[in-house]
């Protein structure tokens, strides 16, 4: 076996078992809600320390400066979420993002659609 499809395969591999392993994360309540998917509370305040705290592009290039609307302070920075996972760390990429001011707080969920950023519902 080449070595190009094991590592193919074993990133395949890492990105389903840590997707099933992480099905049910929903600590506190819910905060937003993109089309069905939901993001929760605990992992958004976790993210969002962990995004004002990172150097940019220092997670597979994120938290990245966002330029769209947004309240709080600025510069605000654009960070990845991933469905069911506590903190973004690396890997798999997402279409939903966090945006964090330059305090550090949550300013809202974004998803991306066709070259742009959709709010997602906030409660």
């Amino acid at each position: 076996m080449k070595l190009l499809h094991f590592t193919e395969i074993t990133a395949i591999l890492s990105l389903f078992v840590s997707l099933c392993a992480t099905q049910g994360i929903d600590d506190g309540y819910e905060m937003f809600n993109c089309r069905g998917v939901k993001f929760y509370s605990q992992s958004i305040t976790n993210s969002a320390t962990r995004a004002h705290n990172a150097r940019l592009g220092s997670i597979n290039t994120y938290p990245k400066v966002y330029h769209g609307t947004a309240g709080g302070p600025g510069p605000h920075r654009i960070f990845p979420m991933v469905r069911d996972e506590e903190v973004y760390s690396g890997g798999p990429l997402s279409f939903y993002f966090l945006i964090v001011d330059a305090q550090g707080q949550q300013q809202g969920v974004v998803q991306t659609l066709a070259g742009g950023h959709m709010p997602c519902e906030a409660y």
